[in-house]
């Protein structure tokens, strides 16, 4: 048998534990509670936390123009519901946009900057020689010290040249290396026969030339087009189409090879230094392509040793002009 204080004590223990149950109960409420209302807070921090965009770089060419006229309209819309300070901050603004696609358009101009570039050019080109004289004439060997006065024959003259036309600033002026032959005949007199003559002549000429009949550069939408794909280089042969005519003229060293031949035989004097002088003008049907008339004056000393024969010779002035003709391609 238990005793009845032992008794009693087992039944506070039962009611003590029976509080002990809504205890642990309300504690489970409360943290409960407590997740719920944190989860709540995180929420609402999140709802007001600040939202991060990342901005896409701008793009150039037109959408960006575009872009830019939007945010125009748009800031034109919201200057009408603002107060006047805000409606000079968007002035301020417009001021700057203005201002930040005027240096585009400077810069654009600066990058179709037209600079000249090299020309190289050949050519070839025939016509009429006027011989003037054989002025100075005297006998050597022989028949030295008599005097004597020949003419030259007119005849004809054919050739070619090659040349190049500097590049930047110096595209007025070349070089230009050419060689033609001719045959302006010694005619008889003074006691002398006749005699045939050829002459081949090889110079380097110094060459400068001025442009004539230039059109307006901004006609020419097929060479604007072209600079702006391909960049700052302006070509003279663009130059060549826009002034379809040039005036140029030259001199230079000349180098002659001259030969004479009668019933005596033969007489030659080769690698004489002269003088060759010209003067022309061309116009460019093309970029590329031009016909050309020209003037060209020649002088020279020449001294055949067996033009009257084995023992008597024959020295001189040669001066003759030619009237030529002719194409050349520029490239």
């Amino acid at each position: 048998m238990i005793p009845t204080g032992a008794m009693t004590d087992i039944k506070l223990t039962k009611k003590e534990a029976s509080r002990m149950i809504p205890t642990r109960r309300t504690a489970q409420y409360v943290l409960a509670l407590g997740l719920v209302f944190a989860g709540g807070a995180t929420c609402f921090a999140q709802s007001n936390a600040p939202i991060i965009i990342q901005e896409r770089p701008q793009e150039a060419g037109p959408a960006t123009r575009d872009r830019d006229i939007q945010d125009r309209t748009n800031q034109r819309e919201r200057s009408q519901e603002v107060g006047p300070a805000t409606q000079d901050r968007v002035n301020q603004d417009r001021t700057m946009q203005q201002e930040r696609m005027g240096d585009r358009t400077v810069v654009k101009e600066r990058v179709v900057e037209r600079r000249h570039e090299g020309e190289t050019y050949v050519g070839g080109f025939g016509g009429f020689t006027w011989g003037h004289s054989f002025d100075n004439a005297e006998g050597t060997g022989s028949d030295k010290g008599t005097q004597r006065s020949l003419g030259l024959e007119n005849s004809i003259v054919y050739g070619g040249k090659i040349g190049y036309f500097f590049p930047e600033r110096y595209n007025w002026l070349g070089l230009e290396a050419e060689g033609f032959n001719t045959t302006p005949h010694l005619q008889q007199g003074s006691g002398l026969v006749g005699s045939n003559m050829r002459v081949t002549t090889v110079a380097l000429n110094v060459i400068a030339r001025t442009k004539l009949g230039c059109m307006n550069r901004d006609n020419d939408h097929d060479t604007n087009r072209r600079n702006d794909m391909h960049g700052s280089n302006w070509s003279s042969l663009d130059d060549n189409a826009r002034c379809p005519v040039q005036l140029y003229g030259g001199v230079g060293p000349g180098i002659f090879f001259a030969e004479t031949s009668n019933q005596f035989g033969r007489s030659e004097d080769n690698g004489r230094v002269g003088l060759n002088a010209l003067a022309g003008m061309k116009f460019f049907m093309n970029r590329h392509l031009a016909i050309y008339a020209e003037y060209k004056f020649n002088y020279a000393q020449f001294d055949f040793s067996q033009a009257q024969g084995q023992t008597a010779g024959l020295r001189g002035d040669y001066t003759a002009s030619h009237v030529v003709g002719g194409l050349a391609w520029h490239f």
